[in-house]
């Protein structure tokens, strides 16, 4: 026994499938943020210990998490782009049937209009919206099927750059224990004087 579905139900599955893959998108940069994190504090842990190894594993493990996490950016951004066009073209064909069967009235009530013309331009319209549309489809399903590996962005991040911010973030935190240290050894000068 076969069971055809009908085109609203299709249609539903597809919207399903659609924001059943945005979510995921949505989640995965979500993830793909809490392990940069996760790598850029074992990565200052590394270089304040003089880790050396570990801390250049760990900059290009940022550096890859980095990169992925801006082409999974860009790919959701293109995604509800197409999606918004999808939107817009769904409306412009839904206008058009309205406009056909308005042509049909028009022709019914005024037969001195060429029905048969206007029905033509319409359902080439028409026509050209639904391939638009299953042209859309196509575009989708290869985004959803993505490699995260792939496209990733002009100017990514490489290891190099992330142990470079590193150093500055750890050398700016030693100048701030070395003033903290300065500080306290002052005012202990200071309580020294006062008890002399």
């Amino acid at each position: 026994m076969f069971f055809f579905k009908s085109k609203e139900q299709k249609e539903q599955e597809r919207n399903i499938k659609i924001h059943t893959a945005l979510a995921k998108q949505r989640r995965n940069i979500k993830e793909l943020e809490k392990h940069e994190k996760g790598y850029m504090e074992k990565a200052l842990r590394a270089k304040r210990n003089g880790d050396e190894s570990n801390f250049k594993q760990l900059c290009g493990m940022i550096a890859r998490t980095t990169n992925t996490r801006r082409a999974v950016e860009s790919q959701l951004l293109r995604f509800e782009t197409m999606l918004q066009a999808r939107d817009q073209a769904q409306m412009m064909k839904e206008f058009a049937v309205g406009m056909k069967e308005m042509s049909k009235s028009i022709g019914e009530s005024c037969k001195e209009f060429n029905a048969t013309q206007i029905m033509h331009s319409f359902e080439e319209a028409i026509n050209k919206h639904a391939n638009i549309e299953m042209q859309m489809d196509i575009v989708l399903e290869q985004i959803s099927s993505y490699e995260e590996d792939a496209n990733i962005p002009e100017g990514g991040l490489s290891s190099e750059s992330i142990a470079k911010i590193i150093d500055e973030k750890v050398a700016l935190e030693n100048n701030n224990l070395d003033k903290q240290i300065e500080n306290g050894l002052a005012a202990l000068r200071q309580t020294l004087k006062q008890v002399n």
